[in-house]
């Protein structure tokens, strides 16, 4: 069962968007450069790479976490608001 469950994750991992997206953008630098290095073709691909590490990164990083801790900047700055109101009152 753990094999099955690793064969899963690999081919999720390798038909996942980040990858698809990257294949398709070497995939348009590789025909620009065939067809005579046409440029737009090029610059298409190397936005889509680019586009598909994002992704990749965007994906990773745990925005669970991330918002909790932005609630507790907000809230922070909050309390300081009313602490300084009521010190001027």
């Amino acid at each position: 069962m753990a094999g099955n469950n690793e064969k899963q994750s690999l081919v999720g991992l390798i038909f996942s968007a980040p990858v698809l997206l990257g294949l398709v953008g070497v995939g348009c630098m590789v025909y620009g450069v065939a067809e005579g290095f046409k440029v737009m073709q090029f610059f298409f691909g190397v936005c889509i790479v680019l586009g598909s590490v994002g992704l990749h990164f965007i994906r990773k990083k745990d925005w669970d976490a991330h918002w909790k801790e932005m609630e507790q900047v907000r809230e922070a700055h909050e309390k300081r608001m009313t602490e300084e109101v009521e010190k001027k009152k």
